[in-house]
């Protein structure tokens, strides 16, 4: 039997589906500001992680990390009041949810760090910790296309190219994570800053493990909205 066709072109069943949905563009409003508000996170944490010179200049980045994490906290609960009030949205009520969440980690992780900055009263920076900050850094470019995408998912090329990037980039956030683990359990003269940069190579990775989760969400919701 020949598919359905509108307009003469034929229809596949997702397209129908998402042609009946309302376009609740809200949504997208609210993904998109959140992975905005994420991606001005790392940029701002990245430049004060490299610049900080003594530790008491720490307590200035976690003022305006915690002011991002306030807002980034705001819009997911915006995106869950909203859910709770829509009948039908333009995507899995999971999948938004997933990723309302996975983002607000990402700049939870962030804070995360500020605050063991300060508490730690860490003065030298690792360079291997830079190196996870701007990886975090490009995974945050490459999720704001990718959420962007949603709107449409009709480039399925450049939104398989954007998740392997992301991929990519956790993958090499995991080998920067070891070598890191490994140098500061090389030679550990002082058992304080191994537990001190322990814990902050720990929230960074885990930072970078949150972006390839949105990336995945991501790829399974194109998958079945495509």
């Amino acid at each position: 039997m020949e598919g359905l066709r509108v307009f003469g072109d034929p229809m596949s069943l997702n397209s129908i589906i998402g042609w009946l949905k309302p376009r609740e563009l809200i949504f997208f409003d609210m993904l998109e500001a959140s992975v905005g508000n994420l991606l001005e996170a790392s940029r701002l944490f990245e430049k004060e992680f490299l610049s900080r010179e003594h530790s008491s200049q720490w307590s200035d980045l976690r003022r305006r990390m915690k002011d991002l994490e306030h807002v980034g906290d705001e819009i997911t609960h915006n995106i869950v009041d909203r859910l709770n009030r829509t009948f039908v949205t333009p995507l899995e009520r999971e999948d938004i949810l997933a990723l309302a969440h996975a983002l607000d980690d990402v700049v939870d992780c962030l804070d995360g760090v500020c605050e063991r900055l300060v508490l730690y009263k860490v003065t030298a920076v690792m360079p291997l910790a830079a190196q996870l900050a701007h990886l975090v850094v490009l995974g945050s470019e490459e999720l704001v296309p990718l959420i962007h995408s949603l709107r449409n998912m009709s480039n399925t090329m450049a939104i398989n190219s954007q998740i392997q990037a992301c991929m990519e980039l956790e993958n090499q956030a995991d080998v920067v994570f070891h070598h890191a683990l490994a140098e500061i359990f090389e030679d550990p003269k002082d058992p304080i800053e191994l537990i001190k940069w322990k814990e902050i190579l720990a929230l960074l990775e885990d930072a970078t493990d949150r972006i390839e989760l949105v990336s995945k969400v991501v790829s399974s919701t194109v998958m079945r909205n495509a």
